[in-house]
């Protein structure tokens, strides 16, 4: 066997140990489809040393790179910096294009769970390794695959042709969808968003169902599963299954603030105060997920104090809070500690809900997130 067939062989025991295929078509595709083509020969590998991403090429290296590439569990960076990495030391800071975990493949494929014959528009092409999983269920006839960054897709479409596969791989922004080949009966984002673009209503199908995953700056992991209705005027779902993508181009997540609304003068001109927030209270997923919700664009950093126990920033462009050990401090015309303490008391009252408990309604006047039902809002 090949050391291409043993890490293969080693990532299906891992996902099927784990459930991961969910539906049979899904694992026929992961076998039919050679993962290891739709890669470049040259990933991108993040060393703690100095928080940068360094090349790894497949000649120097072919081992880590079958490696890399089959990890069933662990995405492979297959750009930074938007094609244009550092030209001093050629490493890069930013990831902005990857062949995704194959299990974070697989949970998005089962929650699209498209028919065969059905109408998929993709968002987020990439390698265009997800969009050859797609036409194996469905056929490459019925398949429409967007990329924004236009070597990418490219690069996908002469990957997916050379294996013979053909969906319209389309170069563009994928918020507007692709109108003239709709409806669709699904539509499926890998990559990262905020805000989910109207059009993708009402470019779906009556009952058709929109699978992305959503992110708050406050948890950039969630997965919004919508089912559009008969008017394609709304559509409404729960969240699922938390994972995290690579943003959509057009919704980068913000850089943390904190950088630049903290300073030495400003933390000795703070406000001092106490909470009853336990050390750890950002430490459960689901309410961090829910905290989100109701504090919309606030950033959370979590960092030790000097005792090693956990303490928390929280920060906006005007205000910052450091939370440790039942302490407070604070600096900025918000009451960031406050607002965090009482969005984590309302979670506690709600019975501590997880994700799975929450969903959204996507409308023409925008999103708003749920607690159980549509007439809950959060917030």
């Amino acid at each position: 066997m090949t050391g291409v067939g043993r890490q293969h062989a080693k990532a299906v025991r891992i996902l099927d140990g784990s459930g991961a295929f969910a539906r049979p078509w899904m694992r026929q595709a992961f076998h039919t489809v050679p993962r290891q083509e739709f890669v470049p020969d040259t990933v991108w590998v993040w060393h703690a040393e100095d928080d940068r991403y360094h090349p790894l090429s497949r000649a120097d290296d072919e081992e880590r790179w079958t490696e890399l590439v089959h990890h069933p569990t662990l995405p492979v960076v297959t750009q930074v910096d938007d094609g244009r990495p550092a030209p001093s030391d050629g490493t890069g800071e930013l990831p902005t294009s990857s062949m995704s975990a194959a299990n974070a493949v697989l949970t998005m494929l089962a929650a699209t769970d498209p028919e065969p014959g059905s109408r998929v528009l993709h968002i987020g092409t990439g390698t265009g390794y997800d969009s050859a999983l797609l036409c194996e269920r469905i056929g490459g006839a019925n398949l429409v695959t967007i990329e924004v960054d236009r070597s990418l897709a490219e690069a996908a479409r002469e990957r997916l042709h050379r294996l013979g596969y053909r969906p319209h791989v389309v170069c563009g922004d994928g918020e507007f969808g692709q109108p003239q080949d709709a409806p669709y009966d699904r539509v499926l984002c890998t990559a990262s968003l905020s805000r989910v673009p109207y059009t993708w209503i009402t470019q779906s199908a009556p009952g058709g169902r929109i699978v992305a995953p959503w992110k708050t700056t406050f948890q950039p992991a969630g997965l919004a599963v919508l089912t559009v209705d008969a008017g394609r005027r709304s559509a409404s779902g729960r969240f699922g299954m938390p994972l995290t993508f690579m943003d959509l181009r057009g919704q980068r997540r913000p850089d943390n603030p904190l950088p630049r609304v903290y300073s030495t003068a400003r933390w000795e001109e703070s406000r001092h105060g106490t909470a009853t927030l336990p050390p750890d209270f950002l430490d459960d997923f689901h309410a961090r997920f829910a905290l989100g919700l109701r504090l919309p664009g606030v950033h959370a950093t979590r960092t030790p104090a000097p005792d090693g126990s956990p303490a928390w920033w929280l920060a906006t462009d005007t205000s910052w809070a450091y939370l440790c050990a039942g302490e407070t401090f604070q600096w900025g015309p918000r009451d960031l500690a406050g607002e965090a303490e009482q969005a984590h008391e309302w979670w506690l009252r709600e019975g501590r809900p997880e994700v799975f408990d929450f969903g959204m309604t996507v409308d023409e006047d925008g999103q708003r997130t749920w607690l159980g039902a549509p007439d809950r809002p959060v917030a």
